[in-house]
């Protein structure tokens, strides 16, 4: 069967499908991945490895790394999610959106079925207009409306709340989202959508919601299209990360190391990065720890730390964060299922969108401190929320026993099997 496979954001909106690719791949079928990386990483030896074609959308302004630092700063000046949300579709989706749709519907003229990122409108528009069939993924369980999950952005306070909240949130998404999504389906003759989140981006068919259900229980009123598969973790043989040298004998030399990363969130540019890491270095000098952290720059060297901090470009998360005391990342979707997959409780600084619906979900759990905002994030708050979980060893345990139940689920098998069910109505081989 050919597979066509679709979609656009930062790395962890992007991992999830290589993973997914590479498992279709292994279970016999031909697949192409177009992947549209908002700073333009490169996922060609992913590709090659694993035995997929991949198809690079490329923003045609071509913005400079400045522009792009600019951008950044606004967003995460701005603070509120939803004029982050504007931001990002103004300089992010809307300028590389038209070749983005080309893309589109080439991969469903040459594909029999397409599964694509809940946010890339373009690709339903192309599958509706072709008849092909078509699922899509969801990276994060607050995009759909239900009376039994609080609405994104607003306080919990009693499910009654819930209906009156639920009709707030989603009238501010359409007034964002509606007008584009709208502008393309008239201009292809089709009907206009009238609710983003129950239409735009949720496949009629199977809207796969890549989540660990010991996170998301399957609410009543979904219906049978959604489906909680659990956490892409990417099987044993797709890990092509190492540990870099030193660091395990670092972990072993001492206390476990809470592990610092904003992931995708830190900008490749110096200043910024340095903005970060004086934060970091500070709050590790408060709590008296021993930490790693991230920092996604060449030559590490430039960073000056002492004999406390290990610092790596980048490290394979199943390995490392199992062998770490707490782990303090952005909330992104993919470094909160992971730190929980590896047993760990976490801090979260949410820098944008649906990290801070993250932390409020691990705080819900019991395996995190008090969520931090990188708007505004200082050394003496992010040290509070650290100490807060080095105090509670409930949040270890908690985050232990979670470790463990998803150690037994397997996502990718999951979502392979009903792509193969219910796109075409029986399993192929």
């Amino acid at each position: 069967m050919k597979i066509g496979l679709q979609t656009w954001g930062s790395e962890g909106d992007i991992q999830p499908f290589i993973t997914l690719a590479g498992s279709l791949v292994s279970a016999g079928h031909e697949v192409t991945l177009v992947v549209t990386d908002n700073i333009g990483r490169d996922y060609s030896g992913q590709a090659k490895r694993f035995g997929f074609h991949l198809v690079e959308v490329r923003n045609p302004d071509n913005p400079s790394a400045e522009l792009i630092e600019k951008v950044w700063r606004e967003i995460i000046e701005v603070g509120n999610p939803i004029k982050q949300s504007e931001l990002v579709l103004k300089y992010g989706f809307d300028p590389v959106m038209e070749a983005m749709y080309v893309a589109a519907k080439n991969l469903c003229a040459t594909n029999d079925a397409v599964v694509g990122h809940f946010f890339l409108y373009p690709l339903r528009v192309a599958a509706e207009k072709s008849g092909t069939p078509i699922a899509t993924i969801n990276v994060v369980h607050n995009c759909l409306p239900s009376s039994e999950i609080c609405p994104p952005g607003l306080p919990d306070i009693g499910r009654w709340f819930y209906p009156l909240g639920w009709k707030l949130v989603r009238s501010m998404v359409n007034r964002i989202f509606l007008p584009r999504v709208n502008v393309l389906r008239k201009k292809e003759g089709l009907t206009p959508d009238s609710d983003v989140m129950t239409q735009t981006w949720a496949s009629k068919t199977l809207n796969l919601l890549i989540v660990s259900p010991s996170i998301c229980h399957t609410p009543k009123d979904w219906g049978t299209k959604h489906d909680v598969c659990g956490f892409l973790n990417p099987p044993e043989d797709q890990s092509i990360e190492e540990p870099p040298n030193g660091l395990d004998e670092f972990i072993t030399s001492g206390e476990p190391p809470i592990y610092f990363t904003f992931g995708s969130m830190m900008l490749h540019d110096l200043s910024y990065i340095q903005e970060a890491l004086d934060i970091w270095t500070e709050t590790v000098r408060k709590v008296g720890c021993r930490a790693i952290f991230q920092l996604p720059f060449d030559d590490l060297s430039v960073f000056k730390t002492d004999e406390k901090v290990f610092k790596v470009q980048r490290s394979p998360y199943k390995t490392i964060f199992p062998k770490c005391s707490v782990i303090v990342h952005h909330g992104g979707a993919g470094t909160t299922q992971s730190s929980l997959l590896a047993g760990r409780p976490s801090v979260v600084v949410a820098h944008m969108a649906d990290q801070f619906f993250w932390g409020a979900e691990l705080e819900r759990l019991g395996v995190a401190g008090r969520t931090q905002t990188r708007k505004g994030l200082t050394p003496d708050k992010l040290a509070k929320s650290i100490n807060q979980v080095l105090a509670s060893p409930d949040k270890s345990k908690r985050a232990t026993e979670i470790g463990a139940i998803m150690s037994k689920e397997d996502g990718v098998v999951d979502a392979v099997r009903l792509i193969e069910t219910r796109l075409t109505g029986k399993k192929v081989a």
